[in-house]
């Protein structure tokens, strides 16, 4: 029998920042906005087949969005999912509870 691993998404969305490739999409995102998967391939001196490898990772790990307009498909990213997998990891690692904690001591 399968068990589901309950933590797998958010496994998924931090893998999809271990690597230099993927990093420099997300930094390429973070300056332009939005982009064509072919013109970051010119960007990042890469082929097309590449990067839309590394795409479908960050895709599949939640931290970018892609748009579909004719035959071209662009790339933004999810910032909102973004905050909410970090949300997750602090919670997963007690943070929040922490942080609070050592307010209280403080005061």
């Amino acid at each position: 029998m399968f068990l589901s691993q309950p933590n797998q998404d958010l496994s998924d969305h931090f893998l999809a920042f271990a690597n230099p490739t993927r990093l420099r999409i997300l930094e390429r995102l973070g300056t332009v906005g939005e982009e064509s998967v072919n013109d970051l391939a010119v960007h990042l001196r890469m082929s097309q087949p590449r990067i839309s490898w590394h795409l479908r990772t960050l895709r599949v790990g939640g931290v970018i969005r892609t748009r579909r307009d004719g035959r071209q498909v662009y790339c933004s990213l999810d910032v909102d999912n973004i905050a909410r997998m970090r949300a997750r990891l602090d919670q997963l690692l007690g943070i929040k509870d922490q942080m609070k904690v050592r307010e209280e001591v403080r005061a």
